[in-house]
């Protein structure tokens, strides 16, 4: 009997240690603006990467590149900060692919279709 009770401890332990939290997908862990690349990556306490074009970001696409690398973790990583910028963003956003504005995310649509036209081979 004493075994049986082991063995059930031991993958009950394991089947806890092995659990993800539904939200450890909407929380960072680390965030860093990748100058070389100019991408913002966010790791998420999934441990899955976000890595979203400072372009795309709505107040950081024509902001300075030093000021976007100070970005902080806010709301015990559910948010991201940008303190000189006054910009914020919620990491379950950024997740859905939410960069900004309702405008903002129009125009980005917008410069996606022209690019990925212009991208088309071009045939006679």
């Amino acid at each position: 009997m004493a075994r049986l009770s082991a063995d059930i401890d031991e993958q009950i332990d394991r089947a806890i240690a092995n659990a993800r939290d539904p939200y450890d997908y909407e929380v960072a862990v680390s965030a860093e603006y990748d100058r070389s690349r100019e991408l913002l990556l966010v790791k998420l306490k999934s441990g899955q990467w976000l890595a979203i074009p400072r372009e795309d970001l709505q107040d950081l696409a024509d902001a300075d590149p030093d000021k976007v690398g100070k970005v902080e973790l806010e709301m015990l990583g559910m948010a991201l900060h940008w303190e000189e910028l006054d910009v914020d963003f919620r990491v379950d956003g950024l997740r859905q692919g939410l960069y900004g504005s309702e405008r903002w995310m129009k125009q980005l649509e917008q410069r996606r279709r022209k690019n990925a036209a212009a991208a088309l081979p071009r045939t006679a």
